[in-house]
């Protein structure tokens, strides 16, 4: 899914005009002229405001801080949880189908009453099928949602209404354990249809000029590549208990000025991991930074082109997919590509991942090491290369095997990557993979939903803390499956439906743990490399400023500075 749905969906590096960068030269940071302004980094623009659309980590952040659910996820001693937001209460049925929400008192930023309406709004057009949103699957569990999502149905048979302004109601299609914590996504958080439909879908994605805020902020200013401003919603609900008077998100993915900005006291927290946590550690050595260690919520990807099996067709052979997955040393990955500041990959799913009481990691264990082990050898990996070219007809002439490596140029660590990739493809399979570099974000995107590739670097970081964020994301029906490569298998799709009939945990991590050995062990759906380890870098004037493991990245309505 995506909640600090992380995805990690290519970022563009853009510059910061170099006034901003003028305080690393000795001048006093200009944070410190007003004690209750916040500035942060993000790797590039939002390609959308649309919370019915949102996608990316970036989208995440800012629509986090502007809107407001009936939820908000924070952090405490390294432990998320739920805390109430626009509800003030809620119920549930004895039989778990039916959960009453009752509202706040609150209003948008033109001075409008938030009515449960807005809510009922917010699921119908996130499952309405002519505006196929990615998250629209996150509500299957809600009564004939997957219904009116595949055409089966209509709106108003969907189990969600408004008794009256102030109480939102839904029936699911059955009892849901992590209800809530799906219920939580952005994607749920109520809209304006009024403004919507004056405004078109389109327009109302791009134009923050057009939006109205029910969060505890809302945008002012927004200058492309370069920053958007934030500033204090005076007509949010709680307006009284949020300190911070403005927030700058700085539009950077350059750990050169990234550094220079966190040097110069122009960033007030930034999170990282791998090389850049490293090089940021240096600075924390000044004593100017306090250093959060928290476990990572994703895991880093290489994806295949099993929608049209490549620029040769191969990926669509599973013992080609293995031979490929196999063949990357993920101790060497890790070390070369990260300075071994990540943790090999042992499955799909990080370790902070927990079901009930149990963490999944540990119970699924490392699912790799048994096919790593099989395969240990270049002889191996060569031969099992070549069964999968006899089976499509090809031949078996390792050497004339070429392909194509997606990303952008703008991109160090895919440069990083690709090098990596390449020198092990070559040595242990005889390979050649060769870079299809592309100049901008847009550029990218063009061709791989072109299916213009053979592999590309992705990642996926959990919505909330459950397997089921990481693993349906496979499931066929899924808006995100454009984005890794077209994975596609009738017996998953059964298997991951029949978690919606199953009641207790142990069941569930059972299904689990048989939907990621068939995803990664047998079928070699996609290829987990690393998982990062976090570092979040805060300064020290910076107090209750939040960052949840799962969900956006942070939560800083309630936070202060002194």
């Amino acid at each position: 899914m995506v909640n600090r749905l992380r995805n990690v969906l290519w970022a563009a590096a853009v510059a910061v005009p170099l006034s901003l960068l003028l305080v690393g030269c000795g001048q006093k940071s200009s944070s410190s002229s007003n004690k209750q302004d916040l500035n942060l980094v993000e790797a590039n623009d939002p390609t959308t405001l649309d919370v019915n659309d949102v996608r990316n980590s970036n989208e995440f952040d800012i629509l986090n801080a502007t809107q407001e659910g009936l939820f908000r996820t924070v952090s405490k001693n390294g432990k998320d949880s739920l805390q109430l937001a626009g509800a003030k209460s809620y119920t549930v049925s004895k039989d778990g189908l039916r959960y009453t929400f009752k509202l706040r008192s609150s209003k948008w930023s033109d001075g409008k009453p938030v009515v449960a309406q807005d809510y009922v709004d917010s699921v119908l057009r996130e499952l309405n099928p002519k505006n196929g949103f990615a998250y629209s699957t996150l509500g299957y569990d809600v009564k004939n949602a997957q219904k009116y999502n595949t055409g089966k149905a209509t709106a108003a048979s969907v189990g969600v209404k408004a008794p009256n302004k102030s109480t939102f109601q839904i029936t699911l299609a059955h009892p849901t354990a992590n209800f809530l914590q799906k219920l939580s996504n952005i994607a749920f958080y109520p809209v304006r249809l009024d403004l919507i439909n004056k405004h078109g879908n389109k327009s109302w994605k791009t134009d923050w000029k057009d939006q109205v805020s029910n969060g505890a902020f809302k945008i002012t200013q927004w200058k492309t590549n370069d920053k958007i401003v934030l500033k204090k919603n005076s007509k949010f609900w709680n307006a009284k208990k949020v300190k911070l008077q403005k927030v700058t998100y700085i539009s950077s993915s350059k750990d050169a000025t990234i550094s220079a900005l966190l040097q110069s006291g122009q960033l007030d927290a930034v999170e990282a991991s791998g090389t850049q946590a490293l090089d940021f550690k240096k600075i924390a050595k000044s004593g100017k930074l306090n250093v959060r260690n928290q476990l990572g919520s994703g895991t880093n990807l290489i994806v295949f082109n099993q929608k049209t099996g490549g620029t040769q067709g191969l990926l669509k052979n599973t013992k080609i997919r293995k031979a490929l997955t196999l063949a990357i040393d993920r101790k060497q990955y890790d070390k070369i590509i990260s300075s071994g500041q990540e943790q090999p990959a042992q499955g799909y799913l990080p370790g902070s991942v927990t079901v009930g009481g149990t963490n999944y990691r540990k119970y699924a264990g490392n699912i790799l090491a048994g096919p790593e082990k099989q395969y240990n050898s270049a002889a191996k990996l060569k031969g099992l290369f070549q069964q999968g070219l006899k089976e499509l007809g090809k031949s078996t002439n390792l050497s004339k095997v070429k392909l194509v490596y997606l990303t952008e140029n703008s991109s160090s660590d895919d440069s990083d990557i690709i090098s990596f990739i390449k020198q092990q493809y070559k040595d242990k399979l005889g390979i050649t993979v060769k870079s299809s570099s592309q100049p901008d974000d847009a550029s990218f995107i063009a061709q791989r939903d072109k299916g213009n590739y053979d592999l590309l670097t992705n990642g996926w970081f959990g919505d909330y803390n459950d397997p089921e964020t990481f693993l349906e994301l496979w499931d066929s029906s899924n808006g995100f499956q454009r984005f890794f490569g077209g994975y596609k298998n009738a017996s998953y799709d059964k298997l991951f439906d029949s978690l919606s009939k199953v009641k207790t945990d142990q069941q569930r991590l059972k299904i689990y743990t048989q939907l990621e050995k068939l995803l990664i062990t047998k079928d070699f759906g996609v290829a987990p490399t690393t998982v990062p380890k976090t570092k979040v870098f805060i300064s020290k004037s910076l107090h209750g400023y939040q960052t949840p493991i799962f969900g956006p990245t942070s939560n800083y309505i309630y936070a202060y500075k002194k």
